[in-house]
């Protein structure tokens, strides 16, 4: 009875602790970042504030229409703070548009701030 009991335990709670793997990767949220001539609004900030209005376990999907330096840099930066690393992260840099798609975190890493 010991035995029956310790396994239906063990049974729940690995049904409980892969409940994260049956997540749905349907939603998609597109971003842009480009220049915008009517305004002086910075475009890497728009795209961060539209990325944090997604949800998640949202697709990420960004693109860039900037100089690829700058795209390389912006992507980078929304890698490492939006992204999940356990899940495939897709990247195509080019001088004329840059892609990002990846697997939204939830909420965005902490910058960790270094005392020098």
């Amino acid at each position: 009875m010991l035995k029956l009991t310790m396994r239906f335990y063990i049974q729940l709670s690995i049904l409980f602790l892969s409940l994260n793997l049956f997540a749905e990767f349907d939603t998609k949220c597109s971003v842009l970042i480009t220049k915008r001539l009517q305004s002086t609004e910075d475009a890497y900030k728009d795209a961060l504030n539209k990325i944090n209005q997604c949800n998640q376990y949202d697709v990420l999907s960004i693109t860039s229409f900037l100089e690829m330096p700058v795209s390389k840099i912006y992507i980078t930066d929304i890698i490492q703070t939006y992204c999940m690393f356990d899940h495939e992260i897709i990247t195509l840099i080019d001088s004329n548009t840059s892609n990002l798609s990846c697997v939204h975190r939830g909420l965005a890493r902490t910058e960790r701030k270094f005392i020098n």
